[in-house]
C-alpha cells in the first residue's frame, strides 16, 4: 500500500523526456556540441580556398611584372651601352655648322659645302640606326609580352576566384548544421535539467541557459577561430569585398 501511494505521487514512470535520460540524452548533447563546432568550419573551409585562389592569382601577376619590369631594366642598359647609342650621341656633341665665307674661293667653298653634308649624312646615318635599334626593341618587348602572356594565363585563376567567392556568398549548410546542432544540444542539456536533482540540476540549467541565450542572440560559438556575433559576417564582408581589377 506504501509503495503504490509512492509511485502515484512520484507520477509516471515514463515520458517523452524519461525515455530520453541517459545515453540518449548523452549522444544528443555530443553530436549537437560537434555539430554546433563543425557548422562555422564550412565558411572557414570555403574563406581558404578563397583565399588560396586569390594568392594564386595575385602570385601569377606578381611574377609577370617581375618578369617584365626585369626585361624593361636590362632593355635600359642595353641601351646605355649600345654603340649606336654612344656614336650618335658624341657625333651630336661635335657636330658643328661651318659658316662659309662668301669672300673664299669657290673650290674652298665647295669642299667646305661637301665637308658640311657629309657630317649631316653621317649625323642622319647614326640617327637612323639608332631608330632601328629602338624599334628593334619595342617588337622584342611586344613578342616578350605575348610570351608573357602565354606563360602566366591568368584566365583560368581568375576563373577560379569567382568560382570560391560564389561558392562562399552562397553557402547556407552551415546554418542547416548549425541549427540542427543547437536543436540538438538544446534538447540534450533540457532532458538533463529535467532529469536531474540538487546541484546538478542547478549547474545543467546554468549551461542550458547560456545555451539558449547563445543560439536566440546569434552568438557563434567557434572555438576555431574565436567568439563573433553574427557567423557569417566576417566570410559575408569578405565576399562584399570588390575583387582587384585583372590587368
Amino acid at each position: 500500500m506504501e509503495e503504490e501511494t509512492k509511485a502515484a505521487l512520484q507520477g509516471p514512470s515514463k515520458g517523452l523526456f524519461a525515455a530520453l535520460d541517459g545515453t540518449v540524452a548523452h549522444a544528443l548533447i555530443i553530436l549537437g556540441l560537434a555539430l554546433t563546432l563543425f557548422a562555422p568550419l564550412i565558411l572557414n573551409f570555403k574563406g581558404a580556398a578563397l583565399a588560396a585562389a586569390q594568392a594564386e592569382l595575385d602570385q601569377i601577376k606578381s611574377l609577370k611584372d617581375l618578369d617584365m619590369e626585369e626585361f624593361k631594366k636590362r632593355q635600359d642598359e642595353e641601351r646605355k651601352k649600345a654603340p649606336e647609342v654612344i656614336k650618335y650621341k658624341e657625333a651630336q656633341e661635335q657636330y658643328k655648322v661651318t659658316t662659309i665665307d662668301p669672300l673664299l674661293p669657290q673650290e674652298v667653298k665647295d669642299s667646305l659645302a661637301k665637308e658640311q653634308a657629309d657630317k649631316d649624312k653621317e649625323l642622319q646615318d647614326l640617327k637612323k640606326a639608332v631608330d632601328d635599334k629602338e624599334k628593334q626593341r619595342e617588337q622584342d618587348m611586344t613578342k616578350f609580352k605575348e610570351d608573357l602572356d602565354s606563360k602566366y594565363d591568368t584566365i583560368e585563376p581568375r576563373r577560379d576566384v569567382l568560382a570560391a567567392e560564389t561558392s562562399l556568398a552562397g553557402t547556407r549548410s552551415n546554418l542547416v548544421i548549425g541549427w540542427l546542432g543547437s536543436l540538438m544540444l538544446v534538447l540534450g542539456l533540457l532532458v538533463l535539467t529535467l532529469q536531474s536533482e540538487g546541484v546538478r540540476q542547478k549547474v545543467v540549467l546554468i549551461v542550458l541557459l547560456v545555451v539558449m541565450f547563445s543560439a536566440l542572440s546569434g552568438v557563434n560559438l567557434d572555438f576555431v577561430a574565436q567568439g563573433r556575433m553574427g557567423g557569417s559576417q566576417r566570410m559575408a564582408d569578405r565576399v562584399s569585398q570588390p575583387s582587384p581589377a585583372p590587368k
